[in-house]
């Protein structure tokens, strides 16, 4: 399936223009991606307004078009900017030599149109201080922003006003612009990608293909969802959309073509082969998303899901692609002081060897075929730039979410942290529902291909997913350890010697 693609009108014609990890796990992923700009990226893309580019489809607000014509046809979709919003929020806290004359003005401009139009009730706050108190209470809720520009920063994605596209300011750009048009907060460049760098997109056209395909009926539920989560904190929403209104209003932009705010941005491809993953995600996203928790944290829990399913896509393909043993997550439960647990540490760290061995022949085996007339020179290049993105990639989110260690030297593995464990609980197990230990042992290696037990490991063995093993008895021993921490997580409890449940111990959102 090397050169199969969803959809295929958005694969560039010269595929020599293409870097073969693009054209194997799509494009774009980058290591400065974080797991908070995966999220923000995908829900970006599924509020925004979105059409077919076949010159005849009209534009829809619908979260996920479906359409026969997708799987030919490059994706617009046009979020909405809110550079205003943006700069009373972040250009007080961001660095001195990225702050251009016009967005000095027009920041100065915003705050002075806040106090004219914030009320405070209160003696014991002054006007200056509630705008102040404002802005912290708006920048309080930032990502991981350390060392950027203001038109470079985000905020978490608590509300759709905050879906913030990636910006760059331009030199030449910002010198053209003028605080009396609407070139204040348009003349940025909307289509550079840094720091949200696809990996939502891909995320998002992971999903698109599978409700255009074997998962049509999860549309609506998906769409409810997503945006019932995103009015968790509806006063942020009213904040924020009050201040951007007010900008705009004051400063007349309300009053220009609408086309002058339009941020045009074209999604790419992904593989194929992802779609092996179809049912299992959307099925994976309903289920976590019908659970009631609090809104910071159902945002902080999907996060982490989202990478881990983007991990679990990429590590399959590249196993089934390399036609290799290796695409098993096999994960160390143990306690790391235990020291007779040393015999699961190793064979973790070699199907953890297993895994990145599967992307090398797997872009070796890309390499071979799309560019099979290129020199060595630029092989070992397109070689070592592929595996920055990828190997390099997991790694650099694997240990930030705490499911690789150690953090530095050899010897690496999968693990489970207490998030992870959470996310898995409440996006396999319905809310309120009950499955077996040993049940819920089974829907990971369905799911995520995890190994944690003996008796999955040969399951593994015999589909040619992981190595030949004689004695794997030690493993009994992983699955006691991951089940005392899912007992010390309160998902676990005996009901007798021989028998324990986990549960989802939430309530519906829709009750």
């Amino acid at each position: 399936m090397l050169n199969e693609f969803f959809p295929m009108g958005a694969l560039d014609t010269n595929v020599k223009d293409c870097s073969i990890q693009s054209l194997l796990f799509g494009h774009r992923i980058k290591p400065q991606q974080t797991r908070y700009e995966y999220l923000a990226e995908f829900l970006q893309i599924a509020m925004a307004k979105k059409s077919i580019d076949d010159n005849d489809s009209q534009p829809t607000n619908d979260m996920f078009i479906i359409d026969e014509k997708v799987n030919n046809h490059m994706i617009e979709y046009n979020p909405i900017s809110n550079m205003g919003l943006k700069r009373f929020i972040f250009f007080g806290n961001s660095r001195l030599d990225t702050k251009s004359s016009i967005d000095r003005e027009a920041y100065e401009k915003c705050i002075e149109i806040m106090k004219r139009n914030i009320e405070i009730d209160s003696t014991q706050i002054e006007d200056k201080e509630s705008i102040y108190i404002l802005q912290n209470i708006l920048y309080g809720f930032s990502i991981e922003n350390a060392g950027r520009s203001w038109f470079n920063k985000n905020l978490l994605p608590v509300c759709p006003e905050v879906l913030f596209p990636e910006s760059l300011a331009r030199k030449g750009h910002r010198k053209k612009a003028s605080i009396e048009s609407v070139s204040t907060d348009n003349s940025f460049d909307f289509n550079s990608y840094t720091y949200m760098a696809r990996g939502g997109e891909i995320y998002y056209l992971h999903i698109l293909h599978a409700l255009n395909n074997s998962e049509k009926d999860k549309k609506l539920l998906l769409e409810k969802q997503l945006n019932r989560m995103l009015s968790g904190i509806p006063q942020l929403s009213i904040i924020s959309s009050y201040i951007q209104k007010k900008w705009e209003d004051e400063m007349e932009f309300s009053d220009k073509d609408t086309d002058d705010f339009a941020v045009k941005k074209k999604m790419r491809a992904i593989p194929l082969g992802y779609q092996y993953r179809d049912r299992y995600t959307v099925s994976e996203l309903t289920t976590f998303l019908d659970n009631r928790i609090q809104p910071m944290e159902k945002l902080d829990l999907l996060s982490y899901g989202i990478v881990l399913q983007i991990i679990r896509m990429m590590i399959t393909v590249a196993a089934n692609g390399s036609e290799t043993d290796g695409s098993i997550w096999l994960i160390d439960a143990s306690d790391p002081d235990k020291k007779e647990h040393l015999e699961i540490k190793k064979l973790a760290s070699h199907c953890f060897a297993l895994n990145e061995e599967c992307f090398i022949k797997y872009i070796d085996k890309g390499i071979a075929y799309f560019y099979h007339d290129d020199d060595e020179e630029k092989k070992n290049k397109r070689r070592g730039d592929a595996l920055d993105d990828t190997v390099k990639v997991i790694r650099k989110l694997g240990k930030s979410m705490g499911m690789i260690v150690p953090m530095t030297g050899p010897n690496m593995r999968f693990t489970l942290p207490e998030e992870i464990l959470k996310f898995f609980i409440m996006s396999l197990i319905p809310v309120g529902k009950k499955v077996t230990f040993d049940n819920f042992l089974d829907m990971l290696y369905e799911h995520f291909e995890i190994v944690i037990s003996p008796e999955h490991y040969a399951r593994a063995v015999s589909e040619h997913k992981a190595p030949y093993r004689s004695n794997v008895t030690f493993l009994q021993m992983n699955k006691s350890d991951f089940a005392q921490k899912l007992k010390n997580c309160g998902f676990l409890r005996d009901l007798s010697d021989a028998t324990s449940i986990v549960e989802n111990p939430y309530e519906s959102e829709e009750k």
